[in-house]
């Protein structure tokens, strides 16, 4: 009987439960590329590759001397003042990771930030030797150096390098550097996001954000899974506080494998190039367009005889693909150029007023900004515009036409300011932007164009040969 009450009560207490036994088989299938090793492990094998970086800057100031009383012959006037230059010493420090051996010859990458305008870069190794390392190159465009230095140590390992693309929001990471100076650190934290833009020092990456505590000191070191493979480079923090508020970025390793190489072998990135200035339009100008639900990028300058405009590509041109990838910013953009190698034929997909066209670009190789310069390029048209709003209705007393909001040097639109507002082109009433683009494409030879300027109208005849 009591058995009998037990039961009634297992069952009205369980629901579901009889009192016959039951034997559970359950199978647990785990999927995660993170887990196979512990933190203990991933650190041991990432720490002989991780190594702390010292550097000096010099600066030299001039400083007034003071009067001058003297009745030195050698010396300034009487009653003038006098300068006298005088150097100061400045310290920093970083992290590196190790990435390529041969022989008693090591290179390490670390962060550009961490060694600009260095005199001197020293750095300690795991196993406690010190050695002095020397600049290879660096890509400013991501914020990344590459430095060498000998040693003979037996404790040193090249880090293996993991995939970026496979991390996930919430998997386990490892922090490793120098965090204010304190060598061969390790923190654990998780990945917080994916794809985070806009660095602190404007470079181009998506950035992997995690809760790692990362700190003065830790910029250039490791971020690596828990197989202690290396999935990125700590670059920068966001805090108030000056140290740690769990707010760590670090530029995906797959991002800058390319660029190391180039650094190694070339000294410098070797970047593919197109030849045009691009952004990505705000709402106001994609409604006018008819690009209000598409993502890409436009073209607003091109460079005669460069790449782009030998495949066929204009301004006014929204870059929609290539070679099959969506171009939905700018990075983007630039990503998919800049990887590309000088020579390689790419598919362009674009949107140019209304219809959808694709052409193909053979890439050229980038040159520094400071070259470009130097070389007087001449950008067409070389004026930035943007239709007029009711602010600028408000100002400007013109309800149609275009305002100039910028004029780019080497402008082949020359002698235009910003503010003049264009109304007409070879003869053509231009209500907005995409009126601006088709027109201006018609003839690159000649043009007359009637604008506006402080409510004056005046007309320009231009010239290109």
């Amino acid at each position: 009987m009591k058995k009998n009450v037990f039961c009634l009560l297992a069952g009205f207490l369980l629901l579901s439960f009889s009192c016959t036994s039951i034997v559970i088989k359950e199978k647990i299938i785990v999927e995660n590329n993170s887990m196979p090793i512990s933190f203990a492990e991933a650190a041991e094998k990432v720490l002989p590759s991780v190594i702390h970086i010292n550097i000096t800057h010099k600066r030299t100031h001039i400083t007034p001397e003071g009067w001058d009383y003297s009745f030195n012959p050698f010396s300034p006037a009487p009653g003038n003042i006098f300068e006298e230059k005088r150097n100061f010493f400045s310290e920093g420090l970083g992290s590196g990771v190790i990435v390529k051996q041969t022989g008693n010859k090591f290179y390490a990458v670390t962060n550009r930030h961490v060694i600009s305008d260095a005199n001197t870069i020293s750095i300690k190794l795991f196993g406690g030797e010190t050695a002095e390392a020397f600049s290879v190159g660096f890509d400013e465009r991501k914020d990344i150096a590459v430095i060498y230095f000998y040693s003979d140590s037996k404790f040193l390992r090249v880090v293996e390098k993991g995939n970026s693309d496979l991390l996930r929001i919430g998997e386990w990471v490892l922090a490793v550097g120098s965090p204010f100076g304190f060598d061969s650190s390790v923190t654990a934290g998780i990945v917080s996001a994916l794809g985070r833009r806009n660095s602190a020092g404007g470079n181009i990456s998506d950035f992997i954000q995690t809760d790692a505590s990362i700190n003065t000191g830790n910029s250039g070191g490791a971020l690596v899974n828990t197989k202690g493979e290396l999935v990125g480079i700590n670059s920068w923090i966001t805090t108030t506080t000056g140290g740690s508020m769990g707010l760590g970025f670090a530029i995906p390793v797959n991002n800058i494998k390319r660029s190391i190489s180039d650094i190694i072998n070339y000294g410098e990135v070797r970047y593919g190039w197109i030849g045009v200035i691009a952004g990505e339009l705000p709402e106001s100008e994609r409604r006018v367009f008819g690009l209000s639900s598409i993502r890409g990028v436009m073209i607003f300058q091109v460079i005669p005889d460069g790449p782009a405009d030998l495949g066929g590509l204009l301004p006014g041109d929204f870059i929609k693909n290539i070679n099959g990838i969506e171009i939905p910013t700018l990075d983007s953009l630039l990503f998919a150029v800049g990887e590309s190698k000088q020579g390689t034929q790419s598919d362009f997909k674009i949107i140019r007023d209304g219809k959808t066209l694709n052409k193909k670009v053979t890439l050229g190789l980038r040159k520094r900004n400071e070259a470009l310069i130097q070389q007087n390029i001449a950008y067409w048209p070389g004026i930035n515009v943007m239709n007029i709003n009711r602010e600028r209705v408000a100002s400007s007393g013109r309800d149609s036409g275009v305002i100039i909001t910028s004029v780019e040097r080497g402008a082949i639109l020359g002698n235009f300011f910003p503010g003049d507002i264009i109304a007409e082109i070879n003869g053509i009433s231009i209500e907005n932007s995409r009126d601006f683009y088709r027109e201006i494409n018609k003839n690159r030879s000649f043009n007359v164009i009637r604008y506006y300027r402080n409510g004056i109208s005046r007309t320009k005849e231009i010239v290109y040969n």
